[in-house]
């Protein structure tokens, strides 16, 4: 079936006895007429089944703790995960700065907020999907080093190493602390 670059939805081929899925020109799945025939009893008998693998990526399929992905409308999916083994890392050096991280921390606001719904955003709106929980929380403007992705999204290892960080400075002021009352 001929179709233009930027065809996007539905495509009956007539002469096949196909209904196509097409995004920008290309065929992403389709259904013959058996396949229509199942399709259409099983949403009439109100009992809709679908049993599948979903592969992206060079590797196929994720393994626990991954979550697929997307760079965007026709990008091609992929497995991520925050992993924590170090053979998946290029080790740069170890942070030793813990005493201006907990500065860093400390001067943070933290805020209390919901999050926008997309009637109420002229512009994607990233979040958790749950627009009724009262979150507590930073703002990407003012906490730079807990993001990623340009700034839009909570990058959860930094913001586990920073507090590891600030925690360790708190326990190096502690230390002192106890030395002098000793």
């Amino acid at each position: 079936m001929a179709t233009s670059p930027v065809h996007k939805g539905w495509l009956r081929d007539i002469h096949n006895g196909r209904l196509a899925a097409v995004y920008n020109g290309t065929e992403v799945f389709d259904f013959d007429a058996n396949d229509l025939d199942v399709a259409v009893a099983a949403i009439f008998s109100a009992d809709v089944k679908f049993e599948l693998t979903i592969t992206a990526g060079a590797d196929g399929v994720g393994a626990d703790g991954e979550q697929l992905t997307s760079g965007g409308a026709a990008a091609e999916c992929d497995w991520a995960a925050a992993a924590c083994l170090r053979e998946y890392k290029n080790v740069q050096g170890e942070r030793t700065d813990a005493q201006e991280v907990l500065s860093q921390i400390i001067a943070t606001p933290v805020y209390d907020f919901q999050y926008k719904s997309k009637a109420e955003s002229d512009e994607h709106v990233i979040s958790t999907g749950d627009l009724t929980t009262t979150y507590t929380g930073i703002m990407a403007d003012e906490a730079p080093w807990a993001t990623h992705y340009k700034g839009r999204i909570l990058n959860p290892i930094n913001t586990f190493g920073y507090t590891v960080l600030a925690i360790k400075a708190l326990n190096e002021k502690i230390a002192k602390l106890e030395t002098m009352v000793s």
